[in-house]
């Protein structure tokens, strides 16, 4: 296994979190085409993958989107990477006893936006290489960046306090210049 290349998993602060915190959560409370989901080791008290992932009016994506798209190009920039397309953006909401199975995502990269996390409920992850769990290394406002083929799952909500997460999918571009 020497011959085996680590891969990239990023934290980075989203630098205007604290100011956007409070309007995206009510953004969030107030949206209606949103639903509970449940399924086997999954409970998820609100969320809009099934109702509205592909929907650029939601309020609280509106209230985002100008600084996120600074923020992933920013990194795509630390990267070497050209450009981003964002293919799904949703939000999560976890309630006390609230978890997400372990999966996987489609696209190039995931990304989870900790918009509201309460203490020990960071995401996990499991190394492919040597098959051991993980728990990324977040803070409220950060946003971890990661390969979709990484198996992860948001472990259960011990807290009152309800977790919540805006999750995208993205795929990206280089600059032909990379090869020689």
């Amino acid at each position: 296994m020497d011959d085996i290349i680590p891969f990239p998993i990023t934290v980075r602060p989203f630098k205007e979190h604290n100011q956007l915190k409070q309007q995206v959560l009510d953004a969030i409370h107030a949206q209606e085409n949103a639903e509970h989901m449940t399924a086997p080791d999954s409970d998820i008290v609100k969320c809009d993958w099934n109702t509205a992932r592909y929907d650029g009016d939601r309020e609280w994506l509106k209230l985002i989107n100008p600084s996120l798209s600074m923020h992933i190009n920013k990194w795509c920039q630390e990267m070497g990477y050209k450009t981003f397309g964002i293919t799904e953006i949703w939000f999560q909401q976890y309630a006390k006893g609230g978890k997400h199975a372990w999966h996987t995502h489609s696209n190039n990269f995931t990304n989870v936006y900790y918009v509201n996390l309460p203490e020990d409920a960071q995401t996990e992850w499991i190394n492919p290489l040597t098959k051991d769990t993980h728990t990324f290394d977040v803070h409220e406002g950060d946003i971890v960046t990661f390969p979709s083929w990484v198996i992860h799952r948001a472990p259960v909500n011990n807290t009152e306090e309800i977790k919540t997460i805006i999750s995208w999918n993205m795929d990206i571009s280089i600059e032909d210049d990379h090869h020689d």
